[in-house]
């Protein structure tokens, strides 16, 4: 059955909504500066008499105990003292009888021994600073002016216009999640049951059942069928109905446990902005380990742990079921969330992070498992798609939403909302999935080291997962969750405009990878595609190192979201095309999972190989290094592509090994 009217009405209530969001966006933007300014600038006035009742109070004081004021040592110091201890104050001037007697801060806001504050604006521009002024006792003639950047209030604004767009654009996504539940669980899925349960009669198992309980129009039908069904119940195959039951029940599951993968995703990614700054917040010296390194260490272990528990994980869900390791995973994962937050040195984060780790490998092979066991090989990529697509929405969202978050209310409280999202999705896991696991997880079997031998064996494989999948990988960590936050926040940027920077890389993966996809099929130049990817990637890094902050930073970040979109999808495509023998041998299952595994690779050694270029070369320095790594393994997997011709592609059987 053809779901297209379901999938219509999903794109129809998402562009409604959208449309109302962004009209809704619009006119928050065209009335922010009337709303707020008068909220901000008598803030600002507050701020600029506290600074300067300091500085006249200190001035008073000594003039209390008889010194004349205009014979004061040491003023433009105690001026240029309080400048400091305030970055947004842009002067502090002394002045008396009309002339500056001292002054400390932006030479524009004076020429030669007066204020040119004192001017007036050209017509129709507001005045370059906020002048307060405070008079001095006992000298009417005296006076201080503080003096504030009224741009100060524009880019207050405008970073309130940006905060609005950024959750304009989560907001759209959850809508999206939240459409995708609601439509799915009340229309998609029961009409699917409707249909599953009528083909399974029209094969002979007359005891099936809809058993919907819905108070609607799909309600009516399944009670109609049920209806129908119940009076031919004496010719039921009841042994095989049961089964179809079960199969029945959980595909209409999947679209439930969507929403609860993508709620978990979401926990991590919040903290992806500042992740690396936290770290460093912890850092403590360890003897013949330089700080770089030492901040790369629990990112490392975490990636490394992550790939190493998926395959344990998995063969623990085949015995003790999906539904235990899921909430294992995602207790241990809340755990960690929560550990890593109340740190209070590196070692108890590493601890932390480590159980993170294993738990969102539990959750997220668990999920993948219970997918692949609730639906038929047919309908399987479509839910492997719909599963992955949680994981990239959340992708989208977490940077954004989480670098707007960690602003407001810091580092550590932002860990304790991402653990309360990871006990969420445990809660919605609970309910979606099965207590019983699937009959047909016994066939499966984890990796082995001959698997490995076997694929490594084989160049061109080599070339695809150790010189472009890795490399990917490696890139992504090194320069997107390690070197760009810790260089934009040393730049002073904040987190939320870091959040920014990273939302650019999600949302052209998902603009771009479809076209690239569409385009590596249609041209079969697969190894173009990874050979073009690779040196855009490699561009970005050199981008990346460019002097600059933010434009630097962005179009830096543009291209490698290009460079990986051009880099997924065509790289599936050649892994079944170069590893033929391998997928008829140990089946395709185990050979993709052998590239998963030998990818995760770049994202351990990123950290560490980013933190050694750090620590050497500053962060220009790093980044070409990076770069320059990205650039040479497309060098030698041209090399390999040419030294080993491709196989033909052939259909072999594809198995599942037992």
């Amino acid at each position: 059955m053809k779901l297209s009217f379901i999938r219509r009405l999903n794109w129809m209530l998402t562009g409604v909504v959208s449309v109302l969001m962004l009209v809704s966006l619009a006119v928050q933007t065209n009335h922010v500066n009337t709303l707020f300014r008068p909220l901000i600038e008598p803030e600002l006035a507050r701020k600029a008499e506290v600074v300067g009742s300091y500085v006249v109070a200190q001035i008073d004081r000594a003039v209390a105990l008889g010194f004349e004021l205009d014979k004061l040592v040491g003023v433009d110091e105690l001026l240029s003292d309080a400048l400091a201890a305030n970055p947004d104050v842009k002067y502090l001037a002394l002045e008396i009888g009309g002339r500056l007697y001292a002054f400390s801060g932006t030479e524009e806001a004076r020429s030669g021994s007066r204020l040119t504050v004192a001017d007036a604006a050209p017509e129709g521009e507001a005045p370059q600073f906020l002048d307060t002024v405070l008079p001095l006792e006992g000298d009417g003639e005296a006076r201080l002016h503080v003096g504030v950047d009224s741009g100060y209030v524009r880019s207050a604004m405008n970073e309130v216009v940006f905060d609005l767009g950024s959750v304009l654009i989560v907001a759209i996504l959850l809508n999206i999640e939240i459409l995708l539940l609601v439509v799915g669980s009340s229309v998609a899925a029961p009409l699917r049951r409707v249909t599953a349960v009528m083909k399974q009669a029209a094969d002979g198992h007359l005891g099936v059942r809809v058993a919907l309980r819905n108070r609607d129009e799909v309600g009516e039908l399944s009670r109609a069928v049920d209806w129908a069904l119940d009076s031919v119940q004496h010719k039921a195959d009841m042994t095989a109905s049961e089964q179809a039951m079960t199969k029945i029940g959980m595909m209409q599951r999947v679209v439930e446990l969507r929403f609860a993968i993508f709620i978990f995703s979401l926990a991590e990614e919040l903290t992806r902005t500042f992740l690396s700054v936290y770290i460093k917040q912890l850092f403590e010296p360890v003897p013949g380990l330089s700080m770089e390194m030492v901040i790369g260490a629990p990112i490392a272990l975490f990636m490394l742990l992550w790939a190493v528990s998926q395959p344990i994980a998995g063969s623990v869900s085949e015995r003790r079921g999906r539904r235990a390791v899921f909430l294992g995973g995602a207790l241990l994962s809340f755990v960690g969330l929560v550990g890593s937050g109340l740190a209070t040195d590196l070692i108890q984060l590493i601890v932390a992070r480590c159980l993170t780790a294993i738990g969102y490998a539990s959750v997220f092979i668990a999920a993948q498992g219970f997918v692949i066991d609730a639906t038929d090989p047919k309908q399987r990529a479509q839910a492997i798609a719909m599963y992955a697509g949680g994981i990239l929405s959340a992708g989208v969202c977490g940077p954004a939403i989480g670098g707007v978050i960690a602003g407001q209310v810091g580092f550590r409280t932002t860990f304790l909302i991402s653990a309360g999202l990871a006990l969420l999705a445990a809660f919605m896991a609970w309910q979606v999935l099965p207590r019983v696991r699937a009959a047909q997880a016994k066939s499966s079997r984890g990796l082995r080291l001959a698997d490995a031998v076997l694929c490594l064996r084989n160049p061109r494989f080599v070339g695809l997962a150790v010189f472009s999948a890795v490399p990917a990988k490696l890139g992504l960590t090194a320069l997107l969750f390690f070197l760009l936050p810790l260089a934009l926040d040393d730049q002073g940027v904040s987190q939320s405009w870091i959040g920014r920077v990273l939302l650019l890389y999600w949302l052209l993966m998902i603009v771009v990878s479809p076209m690239a996809a569409k385009l590596s099929d249609r041209s079969g130049q697969r190894i173009g595609f990874l050979v073009a990817g690779g040196l855009v990637a490699a561009g970005a890094a050199w981008v990346l190192s460019m002097p600059g902050s933010l434009g630097t930073a962005l179009a830096g970040v543009a291209l490698l979201g290009v460079a990986h979109a051009m880099l997924g999808a065509p790289q599936l495509a050649m892994l079944a095309d170069v590893c033929v023998k391998e997928r008829a041998a140990l089946g395709e299952t185990t050979v993709i999972g052998m590239f998963r595994l030998i990818e995760r690779l770049g994202s351990v050694v990123a950290p560490f190989l980013a933190g050694l270029f750090l620590a050497h070369y500053g962060y220009a320095g790093a980044l070409k290094g990076i770069g320059a790594v990205l650039a040479a393994c497309v060098a030698v997997q041209l090399l390999l592509s040419a030294l080993f011709r491709p196989r033909p592609p052939a259909d072999f059987p594809q198995r599942t090994p037992a």
